[in-house]
């Protein structure tokens, strides 16, 4: 039997989880070891970044494996990451905005067997678990919000762990589940539910570091949704990054799926970052998908060798990482 995005049948639920730590070779492995060997539960692709200092796993199976994984994956995270070291604070913070040691993790409906509402129950009991695990402070977002009003991640995450306190003491900032206060040294999670999204990266090249850096950003406040002149449905940042001198387009396209019926792809994408760095006289490099995309959103609007994906485009591909 085929699902709707492929010919691999499709496991209901996908977590692509969000870790402060990309760095620490030891400590990544065991987070790592810990989700692989997780019960029902199938480790799909990691993606570690330095420069970030974040690292993403994207597993699947269904919602009590999930959970089960994600809550040892916390209780690791907790243990072994401490926000306010020096490691992890001030000039050698990650360039990624984050509120806590697990920053983020988002249940997504992946397969015909799951829904949206399904989803739901699940990122609702797993805030609890998480709470009551760890005494973690826990924010609900897209579409397991309480309300539309506390939906959106990036106002959950503005000022991070270091004015995480001072938010979560207003009274639109109070966590959904767990203590008012965050975690002393591991701060708080985000957890959600989101349709499939496109976390795409597009290295900038051609100029010296601080000429990238200030196109970077001005390349995103140009691209992002709220533009006058964005792309509908694009979130994106500029970062620098100091490993090579560099710089990079960081973005994200929510209801990849659905935004490429609407004409928003990766190429249109592509092609429209090209016409802005251009302008700004520098080139585009490697770009990299962060977790995982259904092959149909590869190739919608062009080859996909085109979108220049670092190790090749399969690797960005459910259907691909699932028939192995």
């Amino acid at each position: 039997m085929s699902d709707a995005l492929g010919v691999v049948p499709l496991p209901p639920y996908e977590i692509v989880a969000n870790v402060s730590e990309g760095r620490d070779p030891a400590i990544l492995a065991v987070f790592t070891a810990v989700v692989a060997g997780s019960p029902g539960v199938r480790l799909l692709d990691v993606h570690h970044d330095a420069d970030h200092d974040r690292s993403v796993y994207t597993y699947v199976g269904d919602g009590d494996a999930l959970s089960l994984a994600t809550r040892a994956l916390a209780r690791l995270a907790v243990a072994t990451i401490d926000l306010t070291s020096p490691q992890k604070s001030g000039a050698h913070r990650g360039v990624h905005p984050r509120i806590g040691a697990i920053d983020v993790v988002p249940v997504v409906p992946l397969g015909s067997d799951g829904s949206e509402r399904g989803a739901i129950v699940i990122a609702r009991a797993l805030a609890r678990a998480l709470a009551a695990d760890l005494n973690l402070s826990v924010h609900l977002y897209g579409a397991a919000a309480r309300s539309s009003a506390r939906a959106a991640l990036p106002d959950i995450r503005r000022g991070g762990f270091e004015l995480l306190r001072e938010r979560q003491a207003q009274p639109d900032g109070e966590p959904d589940e767990g203590p008012a206060v965050p975690h002393p040294t591991a701060g708080a999670v985000a957890v959600g539910v989101r349709p499939l999204m496109a976390a795409w990266n597009i290295e900038l090249t051609g100029a010296p570091e601080e000429k990238l850096a200030d196109a970077a950003q001005a390349m995103a406040r140009s691209m992002r949704g709220s533009a006058p002149r964005g792309v509908p449905g694009l979130q994106a940042l500029g970062f620098r990054l100091p490993s090579v001198h560099g710089a990079q387009l960081s973005m994200n396209l929510h209801r990849v799926v659905e935004a490429a019926t609407e004409g928003v792809t990766l190429h249109s994408i592509r092609a429209r970052a090209e016409e802005e760095a251009r302008l700004l006289g520098i080139q585009l490099g490697d770009s990299e998908i962060v977790g995982l995309l259904p092959e149909s959103a590869l190739r919608a609007g062009g080859d996909p060798n085109a979108l220049n994906i670092r190790s090749g485009w399969q690797r960005a591909s459910i259907e691909s990482r699932l028939a192995r």
